[in-house]
């Protein structure tokens, strides 16, 4: 592992060679550096065996190495051939036996790193194409869409480390005063934190900010690795410096309903991992409250949009880019990449996800569908998540007891937080929800 200025800025142009790091940024590729293997080899060593199933890519510095596959085929690959500036034998298990033929130096890079930078590189480039589209229509008129102009500077921003996350108000000022007001109990903190998907969101990010340990998904976890005085700050400069109280109703009621499904699926998906022995289930439930963080970035940008913002504008927006938008946040705040990849698979509700064994995407497929029933009854018998977990028919004793937690877990923070007496006071209206 490099250890000093020089050798990590030896080692960062190194990697630039290296598809897919010579799109990464220059501290992603320092952070790289940082925590990559880098290995030497003898002549006649293997580097990885046939069948091998490291979770770790070899990149080829220097010397000449042979790839043997079972059937007897053979390859010599150079360090300065085209070939050498990929992983050797990306698919697991591994395809080749890999053999040094002269001495070699190679690095070892976790795939997990691998597959978040091109998932990065994905969402870039669906964002820009969105951009060219717009602009290539735009007839000169010198106005572009509601959409393209949110995504630019939700990127920006996120670039910038200023990334807007407005929490919803009215839970922002409950469990802030009740957060303040515990001085002991890292668990009680936690409990509430997990009443508040963008807070929960901010105290994972910084529990793990500066250090190089993975940053944690489990509320508990970052509640101690931060300790009470970090964790009440992060609370009240969530409340002061990034809540929302819309005056408009519609976009009020589009707050209170993004957050209770965020409070009702986390519910769900605890619940079912604890059925289906998906352990740890709080981390579960914690993918289940961030599952629509796409959706609370569209919010908070659209909250301080220039110009009022139409519900048919803000819908479209939210259907066409929630899902790339939650996983660009994710992946650049450095969230553990299963828990990225899970709520993002979840939005392909119709696919199969793991064949038999159940995973975190097919809870969370669940999890939300039973959130929205009213609209989805007659498409649950496609969904393979739910045949998987047998959760096919809403009208099953099972189905049933979902539906009613949903209720349940929603009431018991309203409850909690004091909301249902503040609505009492002051009804409004009942929009058509935003999906």
């Amino acid at each position: 592992m490099p250890n000093n200025r020089n050798q990590i800025a030896h080692s960062v142009e190194a990697l630039k060679h290296f598809s897919p790091l010579d799109e990464a940024p220059p501290h992603r590729l320092e952070e790289i550096a940082r925590h990559a293997e880098w290995l030497q080899a003898g002549k006649r060593e293997v580097l990885m065996e046939l069948g091998d199933t490291d979770e770790r890519s070899i990149f080829l510095l220097k010397g000449n190495i042979l790839l043997e596959a079972a059937d007897g085929r053979k390859r010599i690959i150079k360090h300065t051939d085209p070939a050498a500036n990929s992983p050797l034998s990306r698919l697991r298990p591994s395809r080749y036996r890999v053999t040094a033929l002269t001495p070699v130096q190679y690095v070892k890079i976790d795939n997990a790193v691998l597959d978040r930078l091109l998932e990065e590189e994905e969402t870039s480039e669906l964002i820009s194409s969105h951009y060219y589209v717009v602009e290539e229509g735009a007839g000169g008129s010198g106005e572009t869409d509601f959409s393209t102009q949110v995504l630019a500077q939700i990127y920006e921003d996120l670039h910038q480390n200023r990334l807007l996350l407005l929490s919803w108000q009215p839970v922002a000022v409950a469990v802030t005063g009740k957060m303040l007001a515990e001085k002991e109990e890292p668990e009680e903190l936690a409990r509430l934190a997990m009443l508040d998907p963008v807070l929960a969101l901010k105290l994972l990010r910084r529990a793990g900010h500066g250090t190089r340990a993975e940053i944690p998904e489990r509320m508990n976890s970052a509640i101690l690795a931060l300790g009470m005085e970090k964790t009440h700050h992060t609370a009240f400069l969530n409340l002061f410096r990034e809540s929302a109280r819309p005056h408009g109703a519609i976009m009020n009621e589009v707050f209170r309903n993004t957050w209770e499904q965020a409070i009702a699926v986390s519910r769900l998906a605890g619940e079912l991992a604890t059925e289906q022995g998906l352990t740890p289930a709080d981390s579960v439930a914690m993918a289940g409250l961030l599952h629509n963080v796409g959706k609370l970035t569209l919010l908070s940008y659209a909250y301080n949009f220039y110009r009022e913002v139409s519900l048919e504008e803000l819908k479209g927006c939210i259907q066409m880019f929630a899902k790339e938008t939650g996983r660009m946040v994710l992946t650049h705040w450095n969230l553990p990449h299963f828990l990225v990849r899970g709520i993002t698979d979840s939005f392909e509700w119709s696919q199969d996800h793991g064949g038999r064994e159940v995973t975190l995407s097919d809870i969370l497929i669940a999890a939300r569908l039973y959130t929205r029933l009213a609209r989805r009854k007659h498409e649950l018998k496609k969904v393979p998540a739910l045949r998987k977990l047998d959760l096919a028919d809403p009208r099953s004793s099972r189905g049933q007891a979902l539906q009613n937690l949903v209720i349940q877990a929603v009431a018991e923070a309203r409850e909690l937080l004091g909301l249902d007496r503040k609505r009492k006071a002051s009804p409004a209206p009942e929009p058509e929800p935003v999906a």
